[in-house]
């Protein structure tokens, strides 16, 4: 099985918009889903570590894919992050999400144990067994896993498995990601590391999954498209700002200051989900100054517009000293 039409751009790491006493706040979901259509992404990626999944019930889990597909379906494809310790109940969200109307699921590995790298080739060889042809992704998240991944495995798992199909890959180090990207050639491989989302991107990566686009979705769609198009100086300089915003957001940890920066855009979402804290009102209030901030700088970016750099540099005319 190859890659998907799905397969690449700008993904939203949707958060999960959750009241502690009413369960799925919808109208938040409808809101963020007209936010991120008028923004032009590519898709929503649910449930993961923005979207808190592992701190629902699986229940809890398949009723909110189940609401989040259904009021996107036709406008914004969905994968759903399908993780779980337990093997049977990973699978069973998987084929959950599968007949929910996702177009993949991702899968982060097992948490408790430290697992070799057979016992994680077994792992994901069964999920994929148990979803059919389903397309499958790799979550390479080891800063919460500490079990990390790799290109190689994704590889041999392709190879044994045509359903899976890439990777959303969660790291900050070059040695793992010249893995992913020796091996990235028609298959779907995500970068899920906001600092670092040009580079990858012009190495071979296929697309983005990033938290932090809840806040600025069309920041994000225009760093991918100014990569796309070999617009060297404006990619450089989107990408200089999704670096500020990662420092305003502290890396998003707490997740509660992509929570509160949307409240503070005009969407509350709910509190984070227990254990995660909530910001201080001092917190809030700083949060709201640097994302003010960052939103003048946005618009400034948005409108200067952009160029072929690669094709505007080459042709211009050269000048001989006389």
């Amino acid at each position: 099985m190859s890659r998907g039409h799905w397969a690449g751009g700008v993904w939203v790491a949707m958060v999960t918009p959750w009241h502690r006493r009413r369960g799925i706040l919808e109208e938040a979901i409808d809101a963020l889903i007209e936010r991120f259509v008028a923004a032009g992404v590519s898709g929503l990626f649910i449930l993961g570590t923005t979207g808190e999944g592992t701190l629902l019930s699986p229940e809890e889990r398949m009723a909110f894919a189940e609401a989040v597909v259904a009021r996107s379906r036709g406008r914004l494809p969905v994968i759903v992050h399908a993780g779980h310790d337990i093997p049977r109940l990973a699978a069973e969200l998987a084929r959950h999400a599968r007949d929910t109307g996702a177009v993949a699921v991702a899968v982060a590995p097992p948490t408790r144990y430290r697992l070799e790298g057979e016992e994680l080739f077994s792992h994901y060889a069964y999920l994929a067994d148990a979803v059919g042809d389903y397309p499958l992704l790799l979550y390479d998240i080891p800063s919460t896993t500490r079990n990390p991944l790799g290109g190689a495995l994704l590889a041999r798992l392709h190879d044994s498995h045509a359903n899976v199909v890439g990777a959303k890959v969660s790291r900050s180090d070059w040695e793992g990601w010249r893995g992913y990207l020796a091996v990235a050639e028609g298959l779907a491989v995500f970068v899920g590391n906001d600092e670092m989302i040009y580079p990858l991107l012009l190495m071979g990566a296929a697309g983005l999954v990033s938290g932090l686009a809840n806040l600025f979705p069309s920041l994000y769609v225009e760093l991918y498209s100014a990569s796309a198009r070999g617009d060297l100086p404006r990619a450089c300089e989107i990408q200089r700002l999704v670096w500020r915003l990662c420092d305003v957001c502290h890396g998003a940890s707490p997740l509660a200051y992509v929570k509160r920066g949307l409240e503070i855009l005009g969407i509350p979402v709910g509190e984070p989900l227990p254990p995660l804290r909530d910001l201080s009102q001092d917190e809030i209030r700083e949060l709201e100054r640097n994302l003010r901030e960052v939103q003048r700088a946005e618009a400034k970016i948005m409108a200067k517009g952009g160029e072929n750099w690669s094709e505007s540099f080459f042709s211009k005319p050269t000048t001989q000293r006389r």
